[in-house]
């Protein structure tokens, strides 16, 4: 894992989910890009001689970005750490993809709430959008949300877990998830002896991440992750984004997605290689 993609609307949101890439850069060496979205028409206020004062809006803007991420990056550990800032004209969830190419990025990390109003972008149907566009592992940070060295992990699977060696690899590097277990769930929505024969092949791909199996019965799949969640003290949640898959229920179902964006623990989205 080289580089480490940080979209930003300079919220207390998007602080948290710096510092907590901050953290995994640390700690694997990593280099993080942080990126603010400007919108097209933001800095102009329907004002047509305002627009001839958009490119010192921008400059500014850049100069924003830099001083942010220079002041959250303040401490000794993260003295090391290369950050590079970025600004783009456009939309979030289109210019963290672009940004995801040019960069080079492995992982996204994004926070799940910001401010209100223009600069308030990056919420759950943000977060949402990018997952869908983006073919890198998206981590979710909710605003209350603490880094961990050693976390108790959900992954919830229907085990159609066919992820790239890239995808593989930001996953064993997580240095919460090498100290850490990995509970890996899959639901069953009808009664009945569960089909095991999936096991190895999913062990071989998790390799040295300790974890173990679950089966549970029940219709509600998000809602029985949350209550297996709870019941077993978990702070991390990990799925892949597939059709039909948790993921997908979580962020593209009204419901559900209500439900995700209460969840107080960080979401790692992995991507189906096809």
């Amino acid at each position: 894992m080289k580089t480490i993609l940080v979209p930003t609307d300079f919220s207390k949101c998007a602080a948290n989910a710096f510092h907590y890439a901050l953290e995994i850069a640390s700690r694997t060496g990593a280099e993080i890009a942080a990126l603010h979205v400007v919108f097209p028409n933001e800095g102009v206020e329907n004002n047509v001689y305002s627009a001839f004062w958009i490119d010192e809006y921008y400059k500014q803007r850049e100069r924003d970005l830099q001083n942010w991420a220079r002041r959250h990056a303040r401490g000794a550990a993260f003295k090391k750490i290369q950050i590079r800032t970025m600004c783009m004209i456009g939309f979030p969830a289109a210019s963290v993809e672009e940004a995801v190419k040019k960069e080079r990025a492995d992982l996204v990390v994004m926070g799940t709430t910001g401010a209100t109003g223009l600069r308030g972008v990056f919420l759950g149907s943000v977060a949402s959008g990018v997952i869908a566009r983006t073919q890198v592992p998206v981590l979710v940070v909710p605003q209350k949300a603490e880094f961990k060295e050693k976390t108790t992990a959900i992954f919830a699977t229907d085990f159609r877990f066919r992820v790239s060696d890239e995808t593989l690899n930001v996953l064993h590097r997580l240095p919460q998830l090498q100290k850490g277990t990995v509970h890996v769930v899959h639901i069953l929505d009808k009664p009945g002896a569960p089909d095991k024969s999936h096991e190895s092949a999913i062990g071989q791909k998790l390799g040295k991440i300790r974890h173990d199996f679950h089966y549970i019965h029940d219709r509600d799949v998000p809602q029985a992750i949350m209550n297996f969640s709870e019941s077993t003290d978990a702070d991390f949640l990990i799925a892949v984004a597939h059709e039909h898959s948790l993921m997908h229920r979580l962020f593209y179902d009204s419901m559900t997605r209500k439900l995700a964006q209460r969840v107080n623990m960080p979401m790692l989205a992995l991507h189906d290689k096809g």
